[in-house]
């Protein structure tokens, strides 16, 4: 398991940064403690799984992970048998034959091959070879529904996925993959035999070898971190130098780098699968208030800040926020759609 006890210090700080606990530093120290030893903790079932306590963590010990794991031995969030068995089925991992030939760079376009098909096209996506499907989807997901064991177990199976293609490099337009290949897989022990390159990365090399194509587009935009973003902040370098490449602006705001605020849906989808004979409906409702809260939040945030634009990383974050968006008069902009706006292949959305 992930979770390093040793490296545990008990200072606290992993549930008093945590914007949906509200502990204070004796209340946070005695429920990281009462998980550590195996007791019962309101955390494991009031937890917003948004990873965000990892990032806090400066003893890298993973607290979610602790979380995370216990969530699913004791079934803390609810779901119904039913919804379990469903989401395990929904995105179960095949194994791919190796008669798929790359001969361009690389790209997993992870679940999002056919779902989100727009997000792939233009100048940005000339030169790559891309797959995409259920046996390349990384399976993070599954530390929002209270089955992380699924993670590890299916880890092999996608990375032996993508290592048949014989790729050396796999540019990962999925946020999650790449914190799959460059995080999880190894701490679950399996090897992986290519570089991950994560899509700002990526857009970062292309657009210096496109300078003279990049039309800047002189914009103020507040990015809406993923969840998954805590658990690689290494690669959020790339962000803030492709943001000058393009000639955007990146407002400064509360919610913003490790103090951001995650799209809330996990909180508000998982509602529907929750086993209420547990569960009181108004408990249920509350948690999706609290989320809607936390929401809200954000987009004043970004309104107070002047963002024209809210940028993307996470389909699932842009979907879930869009509206909101639009309410606020900011346009919702996936990262790499900025990148087409830069190359003048399509205009600035329109937030209403």
């Amino acid at each position: 398991m992930p979770f390093i006890k040793e490296n545990c210090t008990v200072c606290g700080d992993c549930f008093t940064r945590c914007q949906y606990l509200h502990l204070s530093l004796d209340e946070a120290k005695k429920e990281i403690t009462n998980l550590m030893e195996g007791r019962d903790s309101f955390v494991l079932s009031e937890c917003a799984t948004c990873y965000a306590c990892n990032e806090y963590c400066k003893q890298n010990a993973n607290p979610f992970d602790l979380i995370a794991s216990l969530q699913e031995e004791r079934n803390s969030l609810h779901l119904t048998d039913a919804a379990r068995q469903m989401l395990e089925k929904q995105y179960e991992p095949y194994e791919s034959s190796k008669g798929v030939v790359i001969t361009k760079p690389f790209m997993s376009q992870c679940a999002f091959i056919k779902s989100h098909a727009s997000l792939f096209q233009g100048k940005l996506f000339d030169g790559l070879d891309k797959l995409g499907g259920r046996n390349f989807f990384c399976n993070l997901l599954y530390f929002h529904t209270g089955q992380y064991s699924l993670v590890e177990k299916r880890a092999k199976t996608i990375v032996d996925n993508v290592a048949k293609l014989g790729v050396s490099e796999v540019i990962c337009f999925h946020d999650e993959c790449y914190a799959l290949y460059k995080r999880y897989a190894p701490e679950f022990g399996v090897e992986v035999p290519f570089k991950p390159v994560h899509v700002f990365e990526y857009m970062v090399k292309f657009f210096k070898e496109h300078a003279a194509d990049v039309k800047p587009l002189n914009l103020k935009v507040a990015y809406q971190r993923s969840c998954s973003s805590r658990l690689t902040p290494d690669k959020d370098k790339y962000l803030d130098e492709l943001f000058a490449l393009l000639g955007v602006e990146r407002v400064k705001r509360e919610y913003d780098y490790e103090n951001a605020l995650c799209c809330q849906a996990a909180a508000l989808q998982i509602g529907g699968a929750i086993d209420t004979d547990k569960v009181p409906r108004e408990k249920v409702k509350e948690k999706k208030k609290l989320a809607r809260d936390a929401q809200q939040r954000n987009m004043e945030d970004a309104v107070k800040a002047g963002a024209q634009a809210m940028i993307f990383v996470c389909p699932m974050c842009m979907e879930t926020l869009e509206n909101q968006c639009v309410k606020s008069n900011i346009a919702p902009i996936f990262v790499t759609d900025l990148g087409r706006m830069a190359l003048g292949e399509i205009g600035l959305p329109k937030p209403s």
